[in-house]
């Protein structure tokens, strides 16, 4: 981070994306690149013609000045010599109220078209959209236009006919002017000329067209006398002093919510997240945080006062509703509020985003009013305004500051998060004695392996000797309300951890991640745990609940094995341009109201350029095809398939535990069918119509609708195909008859696909909380189902069955057994998943409600919601 970088991000970065907002979408309404760059011309020039027209009253203004001046300055300069004539012209000056920094006035319109340039510079010059794209005679707009040859030198004819009209629109702008301006104007056009002359045709396409532009508004100035009595500039100014303090507070209160307070919100939720593990030197999210900051200081803190101090006609408009736009956003983002699933490190929402009409007009009306409301305070009593301006900019910037050092707190050690390296991870397996697995597949639904089979029977030869328990539930819908269970047992239900109220959440979860490993370490096993799910409630596992227990070895895997995805390395440093500019986006879409902020969020794109990133399938073209790859679910799947890497086979006779978690069936994407690889474009079309025959089994039809279905069920393939693979190497290696290996999840994903799982009667789909549950046990042969009922939490004694007598909780002391699921099961559910907030002593959500279920799933008599909430 340098300090030029800096400046480019407060000064460049609002024109660039404006420019990039404005050529995107008009791209995608005409399809036409040339067509766009002509609409991206015209709107600009549109936007800033009010800052030109001032530019040029000012530079007018300059000029009537210094020529007024000049016959005596001349004088003073012909009669007096040394510091006589120096003294004498500041005296002249200051009896005319001028300042020689008030030349600097004449080349106002030279300083506004700098910033323009860079950003049209930068952005035009590198967007592949143009590469290859003809227009008119121009052949590709991605290059020089190279029109004809002389030779071997191309003559480039756009940059040549730009200039002609730059000198023609300078001839009639200067036309009665000195010298010196004239000289300026055609300076200006021949260093264009050479910046340009080489650049792709579409960046000059572009210019040309503002100068088109510019020649036409000159000519229409010249044409049209524009007299502007002083009186009505002094009325003007005067109101405008007045109300100058509530724009320029209303412009740091949005400043700050915008570019501080609610990027740092996105990143205190889960600042390891916000760390870009796909380049090479992963830094500090802060810094993510200060461009963002210094973007929204550019905006609202230079530009758009740049914008109210060069506009006439509109500034007492701007005057009174800026405060109250400035309040509606911060009651937008504290009041409205709202969320649609999982915010990934790329800031995309793992849902759709989609408002009810209902939910629409009450924000509208609400804002309206407050808009309406602060707008007549400050027509009647502009000091009210300031005051309550003040208030709120205190407010923003406390809650700011407050989640600053947060993350300051929770970034110290800001490095990839991983405390190992790829060699360092080590699992062994032994020969001789006994190994016990546990994979824990995040979100997979276990009603998907009968369709899984049904398409591969190859991979379901790989499972031989799994029981296959489809008529399991989890006890809550995410994974800070179904791990504890799967780990810990039926002590750590939702229901059992609100009872111990005495404790904090995040203790009890360490308490469920360490109960196997501690108690099979206690009786002389090996013990391996991988990727513990949200140890110590880090989204990155935080490996040091494992400290003082030194027969525990603890590795991370997830972000360690990327080298196996080479399409990491470049998708991270496409990654790292979109956090830089997407977190000021982010937080300018969160103050909006609800009807615009689906426009702005833009699928998670916010009208980013060149985008070929997919995170979760906000991005996806269809049920069938998306383009772009998903980072984070090539990152997990790579250590899922670094497992024959890491194993290490041991002769001795020692058992081994080892339990791993993993996120690829979690991060979803559409992979490429049949193979079930990520591929950066992927079109299933053809094959998912051609075989839709496999999403039927037994007679029973699973319901592929959208793209979330497909790609869960994809990555549900990938993930046994992986796994398919490692059991054939344990077999080979003599590893597999003597392991027992339970295949579970925390939760399912609802997306209504089975219609013996819709609880109509309740609004709830029972998919959400039917996780994938195998257990294949010491020499078990064949493959099995069994329709017994059964929950996750029946994990812990699947695992130590036969093992360990009588097994005991080394926390609570309370038996391991599977008795908790006898009479009804107690589900919890709630949109609450954030463990950085929901991390009391107990889960507590007012809008979360209870179920209970029991023996059979499937049937929906045997669901029921809960009266109240369990004491």
């Amino acid at each position: 981070m340098t300090f030029l970088s800096i400046l480019y991000a407060l000064i460049i970065s609002p024109i660039e994306l404006l420019f990039e907002g404005i050529f995107e979408l008009a791209n995608r309404l005409v399809g036409n690149v040339g067509l766009s760059i002509l609409f991206l011309s015209l709107t600009v020039n549109l936007l800033i013609l009010p800052l030109y027209n001032r530019a040029d009253e000012i530079q007018a203004e300059a000029r009537a000045v210094q020529e007024k001046m000049a016959p005596m300055l001349n004088h003073i300069k012909r009669t007096f010599k040394g510091d006589e004539r120096f003294f004498m012209i500041q005296e002249y000056y200051r009896i005319n109220n001028y300042k020689p920094v008030y030349s600097l006035k004449s080349s106002v319109s030279l300083f506004l078209q700098i910033p323009f340039f860079i950003a049209a510079y930068n952005l035009l010059s590198g967007v592949t959209a143009l590469q290859g794209t003809s227009f008119g005679f121009i052949s590709d707009l991605g290059r020089e236009d190279a029109l004809f040859m002389i030779g071997n030198l191309p003559v480039n004819v756009l940059p040549i006919l730009m200039t002609l009209i730059n000198i023609i629109s300078g001839i009639i702008y200067t036309k009665g002017q000195p010298v010196k301006a004239k000289i300026q104007v055609f300076g200006l056009a021949a260093v264009f000329l050479v910046l340009l002359y080489r650049s792709p045709a579409g960046l000059v396409f572009y210019w040309l067209l503002n100068n088109v532009f510019s020649l036409v508004k000159n000519a229409v100035s010249k044409l049209i006398a524009l007299r502007l009595k002083k009186k009505a500039v002094k009325q003007s100014l005067k109101f405008n002093k007045i109300k100058s303090t509530s724009i320029l507070l209303s412009c740091a209160v949005l400043a700050v919510s915008t570019g501080i307070l609610i990027p740092a919100d996105v990143i205190i939720q889960n600042p390891a997240e916000m760390v870009n593990v796909f380049i090479p030197n992963p830094h500090n999210p802060l810094l993510y945080l200060l461009i963002s900051a210094v973007t929204a200081l550019g905006v609202f803190l230079l530009w758009i006062p740049v914008f109210y101090l060069f506009t006439k006609k509109t500034k007492r408009f701007i005057s009174l509703v800026v405060p109250g736009i400035a309040v509606a956003s911060v009651i937008n983002y504290i009041v409205f509020n709202r969320n649609f699933g999982f915010l990934s490190g790329k800031l995309i929402y793992e849902y759709k985003m989609s408002y009810g009409i209902k939910e629409i007009i009450i924000n509208l009306i609400t804002d309206l009013a407050i808009v309406s409301l602060i707008a007549f305070i400050t027509f009647k009593k502009e000091k009210i305004t300031c005051i309550l301006m003040t208030i709120v900019f205190i407010t923003v910037f406390t809650l700011s500051i407050s989640k600053v050092s947060a993350i300051g707190l929770f970034t110290s050690d800001y490095t990839s998060g991983n405390s190992n390296t790829a060699d360092e991870v080590n699992i062994q397996l032994t020969t001789s004695g006994k190994n016990v697995i546990v994979i824990m597949l995040d979100k997979m639904n276990g009603s998907y392996v009968p369709y899984l089979f049904n398409e591969r029977p190859d991979v379901a030869a790989q499972f031989d000797g799994f029981t296959y328990y489809p008529n399991t539930v989890s006890f809550g819908k995410y994974t800070n309300f179904g791990v504890p269970a799967v780990f810990g047992g039926y002590d750590y239900t939702p229901e059992k951890l609100n009872t111990r109220s005495d404790v904090l959440l995040v203790d009890k979860h360490n308490e469920a991640l360490l109960t196997m490993p501690v108690i099979f370490s206690d009786n002389g096993w090996n013990v391996n745990v991988v990727d513990p799910s949200y140890a110590n409630y880090q989204w990155k596992p935080d490996l040091s609940i494992y400290d003082k227990y030194d027969e525990i070895n603890a590795y991370h895997m997830e972000g360690v094995f990327n080298y196996k995805e080479p399409v990491l390395t470049d998708s991270g440093n496409k990654m790292e341009k979109r956090l830089y500019r997407n977190c000021f986006c982010y937080g300018f879409m969160k103050v909006l109201p609800y009807v615009l902020q689906p426009f702005f969020y833009d699928n998670g794109e916010y009208f980013l350029l060149d985008s070929d990133n997919t995170v979760y399938l906000g991005n996806s073209t269809g049920k069938h095809s998306q383009k772009g790859v998903n980072e984070y679910h090539l990152q997990y799947h790579a250590a899922l398939s670094a497992l024959i890497d890491v194993t290490d086979i041991i002769q001795e006779e020692k058992n081994c535990l080892f339990i791993i978690s993993n996120n690829s069936t979690h991060d979803m994407c559409l992979l490429h069918e049949p193979e079930y690889i990520p591929a950066p474009s992927v079109d299933n079309t053809d094959y998912d119509m051609t075989h839709q025959d496999r999403f039927t089994v037994n007679g029973v039809t699973m319901n592929m609708d959208n793209a979330f279905s497909y790609a869960a069920y994809e990555c549900s393939m990938e993930a046994f195909i992986t796994l398919g693979d490692w059991f054939d190497y344990l077999r080979e290696n003599g590893l597999y008859d003597n392991t027992r290996i339970i295949i579970v999840s925390d939760h399912g994903f609802g997306m209504n696909q089975f219609e013996d799982l819709l609880l109509d009667d309740i609004g709830f789909d029972a998919e959400a909380v039917n996780p994938i549950l195998m257990v294949k046990d010491f020499n078990g042969t064949g493959f099995n189902t069994s329709m017994e009922f059964m929950t996750n939490a029946d994990t812990p004694a699947l695992a130590l069955d036969g093992i360990v007598q009588n097994p005991v909780n080394p926390f609570t002391n309370n038996p391991i057994n599977q008795d908790g699921k006898s009479g009804n099961v107690l589900i919890y559910s709630s949109e609450e998943i954030n463990v950085n907030t929901n991390n009391g002593t107990r889960f507590v959500d007012p809008n979360g409600f209870w179920l209970t279920v029991h023996d059979d799933i499937r049937n929906k008599n045997n669901w029921s919601l809960y009266p109240g909430e369990p004491v």
